[in-house]
């Protein structure tokens, strides 16, 4: 996820910049080797979302949103998207969460980053014979310092990225852009350059250079949301090391009174959602110009595009689809492609990926 607030941050941003002459340019080509066309299998099976996050944990589908009676629903896939229960309100006490965040899936384990209180709650769950089970790991958090006189940026969005460590968003600028945590969430080394390389005042930085990360066994990809830019970092000897980090389409922006501004009427592109299985990653893309954006309109906010780049960051496959989604989540197998698309009412369909193609 997909921290909805600072994403509605980005997009009143985006509402109110104008072109600017002094632009900095990124103008990425990939050539994807392949495109197909996907028709989407819808269940009728409706839902209350605001487009939180989508994701898969063996034979159930679930739903992070803030609009439901609970923060997570869950619904048996094998039973044609049937409703079997949910977890999470706002609150305090069992079950209760003040400003959570959905971060990760791993196993049959998801992560709830609590924002304001820079922890990490960690849900098992299980689904056997008919009963949904969600139980509650011990907190973990992360020690944050403040500094008289100097604005420490903290972390407070977790996501796994092997059995034994996680990353974070830190949005420095030093080389610092991101976090290696260890298994109790302490920090371990910031690493990682930020994806522009115009200096901002830490503010700045963490409120527009905002994006999604997803992370498989070792391997981290980071995309922002605005601008068509993704990175991949691989864990090697206990160091984030850089794979690769391009711009895949065209980005004319520029630094201007301490702030990042973008040109929107030449600027291409937002991404939706991210995902991996180890092999490939995949971008939920709106692929418009920034100035077309409408968040009132379907087919104005929402994505009807797949991109498929493979783990060194060649372009494999452009997945049009027949639908515009908001959210997306693989199937284990990766077979099938789950999305929740308004028609007109947020709907969960799927998607039967393209064979041959792997």
């Amino acid at each position: 996820m997909k921290h909805l607030n600072l994403v509605s941050i980005g997009i009143i941003g985006l509402l109110l910049v104008t072109s600017c002459s002094d632009m900095v340019n990124q103008v990425g080509t990939v050539d994807f080797k392949q495109s197909y066309d996907l028709r989407h299998k819808g269940n009728n099976t409706e839902i209350m979302t605001d487009g939180g996050a989508l994701f898969v944990i063996d034979t159930l589908l679930g739903v992070f949103s803030y609009n439901s009676e609970s923060l997570c629903t869950f619904y048996s896939i094998p039973d044609g998207m049937k409703e079997i229960g949910g977890y999470g309100s706002f609150g305090n006490g069992a079950g209760g969460f003040l400003q959570p965040s959905f971060t990760y899936v791993y196993g049959s384990t998801i992560g709830l980053s609590e924002v304001n209180k820079h922890e990490l709650v960690r849900l098992d769950i299980s689904y056997e014979n008919g009963n949904l089970s969600v139980s509650e790991r011990k907190c973990l958090k992360t020690p944050y310092k403040m500094k008289k006189g100097e604005l420490v940026l903290p972390d407070y969005e977790y996501y796994r990225l092997d059995d034994k460590h996680y990353v974070s968003p830190h949005r420095g600028l030093n080389n610092d852009f991101y976090t290696l945590l260890d298994d109790s969430l302490q920090p371990v080394v910031r690493f990682g350059e930020p994806p522009i390389p115009e200096k901002l005042p830490p503010f700045a930085a963490s409120s527009r250079l905002v994006g999604r990360i997803v992370a498989h066994e070792g391997t981290m990809f980071y995309a922002l949301n605005n601008l068509p830019y993704l990175a991949c970092y691989r864990l090697e000897s206990g160091q984030m090391q850089e794979q690769w980090s391009f711009y895949y389409n065209e980005a004319h922006y520029a630094v201007r009174n301490n702030d990042l501004l973008y040109d929107r009427d030449k600027t291409f592109g937002r991404v939706k959602d991210l995902d991996t299985d180890g092999q490939y990653v995949y971008l939920l893309y709106w692929d418009q110009l920034l100035s077309e954006y409408d968040g009132k309109k379907t087919e104005k906010s929402l994505a009807n595009k797949i991109l498929v780049f493979d783990y060194e960051g060649n372009g494999v496959a452009v997945l049009n689809l027949d639908c515009r989604l908001s959210n997306m989540a693989l199937s284990k197998d990766s077979r099938t492609l789950y999305g929740i698309a308004n028609l007109p009412e947020p709907t969960i369909v799927e998607f039967d990926m393209p064979k041959g193609w792997r």
